[in-house]
């Protein structure tokens, strides 16, 4: 559970740290390694982390990708 905690923890890290590119990327990754998953499984597999992870990629999202009317 630990090594799930630290690796969720440098994941976080390398998404805060990273440039649009390393986002965009880690974002491919985690959708076609997580596809079909649902909530419940994504926060096992977060390590009960994955609303840190969602709500970072939601603030990013609507920063880069303004929605206009």
């Amino acid at each position: 559970m630990k090594s799930d905690q630290a690796s969720v923890a440098k994941l976080l890290q390398q998404w805060d740290h990273g440039s649009k590119n390393v986002r965009s990327k880690i974002l491919q990754d985690f959708i076609a390694s997580n596809q079909g998953k649902t909530g419940p499984e994504l926060d096992l597999e977060f390590a009960h982390a994955a609303s840190l992870f969602l709500t970072r990629v939601t603030a990013w999202l609507r920063l880069t990708y303004p929605f206009s009317m």
